[in-house]
């Protein structure tokens, strides 16, 4: 869920907070209860006393894969300024700014414990991960923006290698189809110097010209070694 950019001109110039609060009502009415015709009941943070506001961290367990949503989002997590093209209208916040980041960064990371701990305990063939930000974009090495992400990429390598099966992370943000293994060989810049063989990543594609509309079908077989497949289907 990205309500990150909203701050910008061109996107309305809107306070990112009063969003955060709208896409939360408008989409979590009913934390734990799906949207859509066939509803579905999930695993909620907010049923968390301490994590309470955050009805947007989900997790479920399905076909044998333990499934979970996490509110990492683009701008470097949210520690890039606000309003910096605003023209002086409006200026940033850093005290809501960085307090929203700090007690969102605590969710997630408790929420990724979780999740991993779930998946052990049911003995998930393999886990998928669903969140906003491509922690592995070049333009955000290119500017020095990436330090925000320090922590979940280090959680991530920890439960990941520690499961020893197959974790997927499926983000957004850069808008460009890409499928890799990011930490492969480790990733310096975020001090993990240890590999990660299990886990993959796949950026969506949500980009209209570069170089087509498309959407993802993600296979899960929890009886094949690898459990995800995929394949890009043009609309």
């Amino acid at each position: 869920m990205n309500r990150t950019d909203c701050h910008r001109a061109n996107n309305g110039g809107y306070d990112p907070l009063e969003r955060l609060g709208a896409i939360r009502s408008l989409f979590f009415p009913n934390p734990g209860r799906t949207l859509g015709g066939a509803k579905k009941d999930l695993l909620t943070q907010s049923g968390i006393s301490d994590f309470a506001t955050f009805v947007e961290n989900t997790l479920w367990a399905e076909a044998q894969v333990t499934f979970a949503a996490v509110h990492v989002v683009g701008s470097n997590n949210s520690l890039v300024p606000w309003y910096t093209d605003s023209g002086g209208t409006k200026v940033d916040d850093p005290a809501r700014r960085l307090a929203e980041e700090q007690a969102r960064d605590a969710a997630n990371l408790s929420w990724l414990d979780r999740t991993f701990a779930l998946a052990t305990k049911q003995g998930s063939k393999g886990v998928v991960l669903f969140l906003q930000a491509d922690m592995w974009d070049p333009a955000i090495f290119a500017a020095n923006q990436y330090d925000g992400f320090t922590n979940t990429v280090r959680r991530i390598a920890d439960l990941t290698r520690a499961f020893g099966r197959p974790v997927l992370l499926i983000n957004g943000d850069s808008h460009v189809f890409a499928a890799d293994n990011p930490l492969a060989a480790g990733d310096a810049r975020y001090g993990v110097a240890t590999a990660v063989p299990n886990l993959s990543r796949i950026t969506v594609q949500g980009s209209t010209t570069a170089p087509l509309t498309e959407w993802l079908r993600l296979k899960v077989d929890a009886s094949s070694a690898s459990v995800f497949s995929w394949g890009r289907n043009p609309r």
